[in-house]
């Protein structure tokens, strides 16, 4: 008889440890999306710091290699390279940590998929920029062998991975420009 006289007291009590339980479980998941949100929101800033100094780093790059481009197109015109001439390549030092860093942390699984996108195909693309960089310095360190081999089609050769690397370094240019416009015009946050 005593349960029976206790049950709607149970009852209620049982419902208000429920109810607690949810309400804790609940403020706990928005408290963790408020910090997954704030943790996109902050890679996202640094990603676009880094995106910019990037940017920066290419630009002051890109008119000093356009110009060795002019000469070596110069040069192969007149008949090849001179033995003091400069092919002193101006290489970018671009970064990619923030990029990796909101990849390694997850942040990326918070920003709007279309950031991501735009990101990731950024990021490859300045991949291939890199790459690009590297194989005329490869090229520049080789010249030495070609000049012993072949004198003839080193203007020839040098002015093909030139072109490629300054023409990539444009076109990642524009990429970070509307990238960084479209990211801007849709708000950074998540």
């Amino acid at each position: 008889m005593k349960i029976r006289e206790k049950l709607p007291e149970l009852v209620i009590e049982s419902s208000m440890v429920v109810l607690a339980v949810v309400i804790a479980l609940a403020v706990d998941e928005w408290r963790e999306n408020q910090q997954q949100e704030e943790l996109a929101d902050r890679a996202l800033q640094v990603v676009i710091a880094e995106i910019e100094a990037n940017r920066t780093e290419l630009e002051n790059s890109l008119p000093a290699n356009e110009a060795l481009l002019e000469r070596v197109a110069e040069a192969a015109q007149a008949g090849g390279l001179d033995a003091d001439f400069d092919l002193t390549f101006e290489y970018s030092l671009l970064s990619s940590s923030g990029w990796e860093t909101a990849q390694v942390t997850q942040a990326t699984h918070f920003m709007p998929l279309e950031h991501v996108q735009r990101l990731a195909t950024l990021y490859g693309l300045q991949e291939l920029v890199e790459r690009s960089q590297d194989r005329m310095l490869d090229f520049i360190l080789d010249v030495g062998t070609l000049a012993r081999d072949d004198p003839d089609q080193i203007p020839t050769l040098v002015r093909g991975s030139l072109t490629n690397a300054v023409g990539m370094s444009g076109i990642l240019m524009d990429t970070y420009d509307r990238v960084l416009d479209e990211i801007e015009g849709e708000g950074s946050g998540s």
